[in-house]
């Protein structure tokens, strides 16, 4: 018995170790391409990349825009038809870090959902598929109320406004001191079988805001919020996450009905062009 969880212990730690030494490996081998190629050493890397990042941050905001209600209605999918007034869907994510050295830190982000120091973002998408909003990084103890409250996302919301989120996402008396709504997937509340409304609901809801999930993957497919984060890198975590945001919006649509409404669009410009 003791010899099995020796061994387990053992093979944890030569796991650490594995992903330690990959990662050291793979920095060295970053530092020297970038000494062949550029003739730099990486502090000089380190500090190009400090000074740069704000001014790329404040470049690309721009491109993360949080349309008003009726220009957003104006190119609804069809799927979002039973939801007209719906402004946005939001959701929380977060992203792994490395073991801070601050205890105070260690407990701020420490994240009962993952079992990990984390730090966690809201993320706002319009119905089309577009990124409109993301908030700053806050540790991963967060709460999503919490989370929301404290970023200005509410800042966005008008009156008639609907807010499409988890059941984890206690704000709907926030929300209704802004006259707006917060649509919910409904809850079985202990009965044995849901009634045939609440599961159509339970599936045009989910059918919906799956796509904020899609976009969040998006964001995720950049390593460097794929990978545990470097505590190093933590004062200039929210420029990189606007960075990244800002990219994802640049990539193709992600609602089918959308993308499908734009390359049509996109094919007669350029017929319009051509004979031109």
């Amino acid at each position: 018995m003791h010899f099995i969880k020796l061994n387990t212990v053992l093979s944890e730690a030569d796991r650490y170790l594995s992903r330690n030494l990959t990662r050291i490996f793979t920095c060295c081998l970053i530092s020297i391409l970038l000494y062949y190629r550029f003739a730099v050493t990486i502090s000089d890397v380190s500090r190009i990349f400090s000074s740069t990042l704000p001014i790329l941050a404040r470049a690309l905001k721009p491109f993360i825009v949080f349309y008003n209600r009726v220009d957003t209605r104006k190119s609804l999918p069809k799927e979002y038809m039973a939801t007209k007034n719906l402004r946005c869907t939001i959701d929380c994510t977060e992203v792994f870090i490395q073991l801070p050295s601050n205890l105070k830190l260690q407990a701020a982000t420490w994240s009962d959902y993952k079992h990990h120091n984390t730090i966690k973002c809201l993320v706002g998408i319009t119905p089309q598929g577009s990124i409109c909003y993301v908030s700053e990084f806050f540790g991963g103890r967060t709460s999503d109320r919490v989370t929301v409250t404290q970023s200005k996302f509410l800042d966005f919301i008008n009156p008639g406004d609907q807010v499409l989120a988890d059941r984890g996402f206690q704000i709907r008396e926030i929300l209704l001191a802004k006259s707006s709504e917060l649509l919910l997937p409904p809850a079985a509340k202990g009965a044995t079988q849901m009634t045939k409304s609440q599961v159509e609901k339970t599936k045009t809801v989910a059918n919906v805001r799956i796509h904020v999930e899609r976009v969040i993957r998006r964001i995720k497919h950049f390593r460097i919020l794929s990978q545990i984060f470097p505590v190093s890198l933590l004062p200039h975590a929210n420029d990189i996450l606007l960075v990244c945001a800002a990219i994802t919006n640049m990539h193709g649509p992600i609602v089918k009905s959308w993308a499908d409404w734009c390359q049509k669009w996109f094919c007669i410009l350029g017929q319009v062009s051509h004979k031109r």
